[in-house]
Order: structure tokens, then sequence, then C-alpha cells
């Protein structure tokens, strides 16, 4: 009896945990929805300075994904803009005369050392697009930054991670209608990283869509 109390009571602790960290694992995998990203891209209202965005919602590269070295990455970190990171930590504004609303999603995600998105990617980015054609379509302009972390050197991350930000672009416009005018990218490498005491963070790979103008 004493075995078979064992096994019971192993199968059910199993079933417990697997019930308690299910949730844990859906906010994890989630893409941001079409309106989280247009209220996180709604611009600042004057006067009213830092705004706590959005949570961090997708998936965060595990392996450093730098062609050099072991994987690819995505990074935003201290810009003079608003952050409003898809992750749980809230970001804080920097010093600017004219702060901006903006979201960085690590469930915007590359195949390893290249600018090929990832299939798991596609409802964030079709989000994104909806929001950007309906929530946002009275705002102008976009800039999409590409991050990496500090894995390799600065050359190859900021090749790596422009190709990444037009990658971004150019489904936003070909597979979602947006407007090429209203679209810019750059690669941005290693240099801004959402965690400066950690470069090498799986945080500091990431993709940031940065409303720039009305």
């Amino acid at each position: 009896m004493s075995g078979r109390a064992g096994v019971v009571l192993s199968v059910v602790s199993c079933l417990a945990f697997a019930i308690m960290a299910s949730p844990m694992v859906a906010a994890q995998t989630a893409a941001p929805s079409e309106q989280d990203i247009g209220q996180a891209l709604r611009p600042v209202p004057k006067g009213l300075g830092v705004h706590q965005g959005l949570p961090t919602l997708g998936t965060v590269p595990a392996a450093n994904e730098n062609p050099n070295l072991h994987g690819a990455s995505l990074s935003t970190g201290p810009s003079k803009h608003k952050r409003v990171a898809a992750d749980t930590t809230p970001t804080h504004e920097q010093t600017s005369t004219e702060p901006r609303s903006a979201i960085a999603f690590h469930s915007i995600q590359f195949s390893f050392g290249s600018a090929q998105i990832t299939p798991e990617s596609s409802e964030t980015l079709r989000n994104l697009g909806n929001a950007l054609n309906h929530e946002l379509t009275d705002q102008k302009s976009f800039l999409i930054e590409g991050h990496t972390d500090a894995a390799g050197s600065p050359e190859v991350n900021t090749a790596l991670s422009h190709r990444r930000a037009e990658a971004v672009r150019d489904y936003l416009i070909r597979e979602m209608g947006v407007s090429p005018s209203r679209l810019q990218a750059v690669g941005k490498g290693s240099s801004d990283p959402a965690n400066p005491a950690d470069p090498y963070a799986a945080e500091n790979r990431r993709v940031v869509v940065v409303n720039i103008g009305s």
C-alpha cells in the first residue's frame, strides 16, 4: 500500500505543478494584442511625463544569437523616448524634451544568426500591423529598432540588427499594407541595452517600435 500511495502522491504532485505552471507558460508566449499595442504607442500627453507601459509579452530567446558565437538577438536600451516593454519590467523615460511612446517586442524572433522571421512571430506582427492601420492611423511615423546583446563584434551586431528591423518593416508593408512612408528602420546593435548591468542578458535582444511623429 505504501508503494502505491507514493506513486499516487507523485502523480498528483505532477498534475498540480502542471496546472500551476500552465498560466505562466501561456503568459510568456502570448503576443500583445492589437489594442495593447495601440494604447502603448499613443503619444504621451504633454505634461504627464513617464507612463508605465504595457508589460512585455512574448518569449525571450534563450541563447546568444550572434552569427560569430551562439545565437542572434534583438534589443533596445535607454534611448530618448518613453519605453514600453512587452515584458513585465516597466521601462523609464530617458532625459528628453519630448518623450515618445515605444514598445519592445520579445515575441518577434528570427532564425539563428539571420533576419529570417520565425513563424511564431506572425501573431505579434499581425497585431502590430492592425494597430498601425486602425488604432494608430492618425500617427504619421514609426521607427523600428533592431537590438542585440553584446555577444560578438559591434559591426556584426549593428548589421544584423538593421537587417532584422528591415525585415519587420518589409513584413508590415507587404503583408499588412502599412504605408512605407510611415515606417523607418534602424539597427542599434548592442549600443542601447535594456539591461546595462548585463550586456549579454536576453532582454537586450529585442525589436522596439517607437512613435516618432503624429
